[in-house]
């Protein structure tokens, strides 16, 4: 059995705090209100299930903050998984400090942090740092990433071993265009990356476009 935790639009503070999890998932699900806080430190959580931790019609809303540290993450395709578009405006992810682990690499996506379809705005971040990730990937980016009006995404000070001999890993692996405008920073620096590529765009046809003052 896993641990379900679902927003009612209202604002909240949740607190999972040196916990431990061997089986099922840690599933966070609904709309948290504004301003809310969802932290995540200290705890281990390993399971054989798809993902450890799930984020499953999950809203972000304004000024909210999600913040997983100082974590033991394992799940067998996933560590961190958003299973849907991510919508970050004038809040932030911060995933830091973290082991991050995906045991399986059956089909050449499987990675520590997985997000589809990732917006960033009003200054809004999406910070990877200083975690230890050993998976086919690190960190994927599915469909359209979009970060604006000085927004951040940003992954850096990791150690990456990638867990795959089969197929071609990254430490961060995009699947979808890239639209940075308005100031917004994206930034991969200072990382330890043994036999694999920083990063790789899976299609040619996919762009990385640049637009705005300070971009």
């Amino acid at each position: 059995m896993g641990l379900s935790i679902r927003g009612s639009g209202e604002r909240a503070h949740v607190d999972v705090k040196s916990s431990m999890l061997d089986s099922g998932e840690l599933e966070f699900e609904g709309d948290f209100g504004a301003s809310s806080q969802i932290l995540v430190v200290g705890s281990t959580l390993v399971t054989k299930s798809d993902h450890a931790i799930l984020f499953v019609e999950f809203t972000l809303s304004a000024n909210m903050t999600l913040l997983l540290l100082d974590n033991y993450i394992e799940g067998n395709r996933y560590a961190v998984y958003f299973s849907r578009g991510v919508v970050v405006d004038g809040g932030g992810i911060i995933v830091k400090g973290n082991t991050l682990r995906a045991t399986a690499d059956d089909y050449s996506v499987e990675s520590s942090v997985c997000v589809n379809a990732l917006d960033l705005r009003n200054g809004g971040y999406f910070d990877v740092g200083t975690n230890t990730m050993s998976s086919v990937n690190g960190v994927i980016l599915f469909e359209d990433t979009t970060v604006s009006s000085s927004g951040l995404l940003r992954v850096a000070n990791c150690t990456f071993f990638a867990g795959t001999e089969v197929f071609d890993p990254a430490l961060v692996y995009v699947s979808g265009s890239v639209k940075l405008e308005g100031g917004a920073q994206w930034r991969v620096e200072g990382n330890t990356v043994g036999a694999a590529s920083v990063l790789i765009i899976s299609h040619s046809w996919q762009k990385i476009r640049l637009s705005g003052s300070g971009t």
